[in-house]
Order: C-alpha cells, then structure tokens, then sequence
C-alpha cells in the first residue's frame, strides 16, 4: 500500500511540476487574468480612432 501513495503524490507532483514549467516558459502568455480582444472589438476599436480622427482634423474651432 505504501507504493500506491507514492505514485499518487509522485504524479500530483508531476502534473504541478509541468503546470509551472509550461507557464515558465511560455512567459505566461496564456494568463486567464488578461482576455483577447475579439475581432469585433478590435473593429470598434479602430472605427472610434477614425472617428475621433475625423473630428481632430475638420478643423473650424475657435482656436
């Protein structure tokens, strides 16, 4: 019985042990903190800077 508690603390140290590496060598790249921009954000995105552009440049202020 001793052996079976030895492989299953073994392999739950494994499994953390490659968690840690695999977010160590991918810089934490996929961090479930941080969330992906969809398409249609980055669309919306951009129209607003067009938009806020637009304004910018027609000019006619009192300055």
């Amino acid at each position: 019985m001793h052996w079976m508690m030895w492989i299953f603390w073994g392999s739950l140290a494994v499994l953390f042990i490659s968690a840690y590496l695999v977010d160590f060598l991918t810089r934490g790249k996929y961090s479930f903190n941080k969330k992906e921009k969809t398409l249609n954000q980055n669309l919306a995105e951009a129209e607003a800077q067009r938009e806020v552009g637009r304004h910018n440049n027609q000019g006619g202020g009192m300055f």
